[in-house]
Parts: C-alpha cells; structure tokens; sequence
C-alpha cells in the first residue's frame, strides 16, 4: 500500500452506520517506515474485522494521511480500536505523529475524499463526543 487501498466491496444498506474519519500528520518522514508498518498490519486487521468498507490515502507529500471506515455499529468500531495492531499504534501514535484528529459521522456509505477533509477541518477544534470514550 502506498497511496490508497479500497475495499470494494459495494454495499447498498437502508440504514445509517459509522464513519470514522482521521487525519494523522507525521513529525518526519524518517517516520515513514513506522507508520506504514502499522498501517499495514491494520489493512490486513481490518480486512477480517466486522469493517463494511475502508479507504486510506496520503497527501502527495507523505506527511499527511486520511482513513475512512465504516462500521455498522459503534460497538465494532470500538472491538476494532481497542484491539490488536490498531491499539498498539495507538500508544505509539505520538511517536510517529505530531496531529491526529478523528471524528465520526453517520451515513449509510463511506462519503468523498473531499468532504471527509471538509468534516475533519470543521471539527479540529471541537471536543472529542464519542458515546463510549476509554
């Protein structure tokens, strides 16, 4: 994986889920190596998760990257989060990044590239609101 991976698995649902946004920006890019270790252990965990659909694509210039999955319930999201790999970058986020933002929004289906960067850029500054905080 180097600039974007897409599941495509094409869903077509009546019914709202979750998407959870982030935007990760690394401190250097001598923190390249680390970051796509992590990232592809998570591609590889989130494919046999209860994930619907992920996207993940990086700025031209490496530092910035952007995740978006969905989720049909806020509980899947969380096994997913507070487990495995994804949990251990977690710890380690600090390391390799010097701004992460997340947020989540519902819809019935993963939303443009473009409007996930409006959602984040509109909500970097608010307050994390998540139901099941750790």
């Amino acid at each position: 994986m180097l600039l974007s991976e897409y599941d495509e698995r094409k869903i077509d649902l009546p019914y709202k889920m979750i998407v959870s946004l982030t935007k990760i920006e690394l401190r250097t890019y001598s923190k390249l190596p680390a970051f796509f270790k992590f990232n592809g252990q998570i591609i590889q965990e989130i494919k046999q998760s209860n994930c619907v659909q992920f996207k993940v694509t990086g700025n031209w210039n490496l530092k910035v990257w952007y995740t978006m999955s969905l989720w049909q319930s806020e509980q899947d999201l969380l096994d997913f989060y507070r487990n495995g790999t994804h949990r251990e970058a977690m710890k380690q986020a600090t390391f390799f990044s010097q701004n992460m933002h997340t947020t989540r929004i519902e819809s019935a289906q993963l939303i443009s590239w473009k409007a996930a960067k409006k959602t984040l850029q509109s909500t970097e500054n608010q307050p994390k609101n998540y139901k099941n905080k750790q």
